[in-house]
């Protein structure tokens, strides 16, 4: 078993768990705490014993932040090859921030990774490869927001939480996932989703906006069921929404400003249940177009006040 860890820290813990005298299991732990100033930290595991389960977990508060080592974005929390699961959790304050995590071979448990950051230049990034139900939850609070999620081939289930400011966020899942998120909040400010699964057996999105730039993009392709809903309420308003696959189902809500909405919806034509979509328009420059092509389909477009204007394609 080899565990490397590099950090600037006030503590850092590794324990022995196990209470089973005849064949002892390692469960790794690293743990950083740091408190105010030039902040940064590195953790890395890899290859455990069978029935090890690794933790990172580490805390930052105060001024240049990072999680990778010095200088950051990132390299930070790296964990390899746990047969039964693994943990890491970051949890950030204020000014620089940035994370990190990558995981890999990490299953058939679930795999969490969790991060916060709450103030200031905020960033995140978490890459998941064949990792069984992974679990991911970012939590970003002000100004510079932005988060990146990539897996590949892992059951996911994937939330982000921005509340102010820059915004972001891009997810792309590939691979077989059973259940996949995104479920995006956004609340104020420059807003934008980035959404895309590819591969999966059952993907369902739901994204929400609410105030000033908006937009959201999600594709869903070869997705045997798959939902969407996108909500956005205040300035200037988009929406895209394209899915390929058998299940599909779609919505778009805008409510007021720039609106303009597009659904593209593609069956395969091996049952007959797929398609159907929504679009409602509340206020402002209205447009909307759907398209659908192939299967069950069936349209709504509804757009009450101002520019109007609307197109639907079934074929």
């Amino acid at each position: 078993m080899k565990i490397l860890l590099s950090a600037l820290a006030l503590s850092v813990g590794l324990a022995v768990a196990g209470p089973f005298a005849a064949a002892q299991v390692t469960s790794p732990t690293v743990t950083i705490t740091q408190q105010g100033t030039g902040n940064t930290a590195a953790a890395e595991q890899y290859d455990f014993d069978p029935g090890a389960i690794p933790f990172i977990h580490i805390q930052q508060t105060g001024t240049d932040n990072h999680v990778g080592g010095p200088g950051g974005t990132t390299a930070g929390v790296i964990q390899h090859g746990s047969i039964t699961g693994a943990e890491a959790t970051v949890t950030q304050s204020g000014t620089g921030n940035n994370a990190g995590i990558v995981q890999a071979d990490i299953g058939p448990h679930i795999p969490t990774v969790s991060i916060a950051q709450t103030g200031n230049a905020n960033s995140a990034m978490v890459r998941q490869e064949e990792s069984g139900g992974a679990d991911v939850i970012v939590n970003q609070n002000g100004t510079g927001n932005a988060t990146d999620v990539t897996q590949s081939a892992s059951d996911t289930r994937i939330r982000v939480t921005q509340t102010g400011t820059g915004n972001g966020a891009t997810i792309v899942d590939q691979g077989t996932a059973l259940f996949s998120g995104p479920s995006v909040v956004q609340n104020g400010d420059g807003n934008t989703v980035s959404a895309t699964a590819i591969d999966n057996n059952f993907s369902d999105h739901t994204i929400t906006q609410t105030g000033l730039r908006n937009h959201a993009t999600t594709n869903q392709y070869s997705v045997s069921t798959s939902t969407l809903a996108i909500t956005q309420t205040g300035a200037d308003n988009q929406a895209d929404i394209t899915q390929t696959g058998i299940g599909q189902s779609a919505a778009i809500n805008q409510n007021g400003n720039g609106n303009l909405a597009s659904i593209t919806q593609i069956g395969v034509n091996e049952i007959l249940i797929g398609n159907s979509a929504l679009i409602t328009q509340v206020g402002n420059n209205n447009s909307a177009t759907l398209r659908q092509v192939g299967d069950g389909f069936a349209s709504t477009i509804s757009q009450i006040g101002a520019g109007n204007y609307a197109n639907v394609y079934q074929h």
